[in-house]
């Protein structure tokens, strides 16, 4: 039965937490639940004004 329970390893070593946000940083709710588009939207022209900034 030990052969059948293995631990996840990514390079010989454990796989570590991710760091991810759980919450939204546009409308701070729990990126879980409900429908975040409208808020990848704002986060996309967000990030493409500060491209455009930055060229200039």
């Amino acid at each position: 039965m030990n052969a059948l329970r293995r631990k996840v390893r990514i390079n010989s070593g454990p796989m570590r937490p991710l760091d991810l946000n759980v919450m939204c940083d546009k409308c701070n709710r729990s990126r879980a639940h409900g429908n975040h588009t409208k808020c990848s939207k704002l986060r996309q022209a967000e990030a493409a004004e500060r491209r455009a900034r930055e060229k200039s």
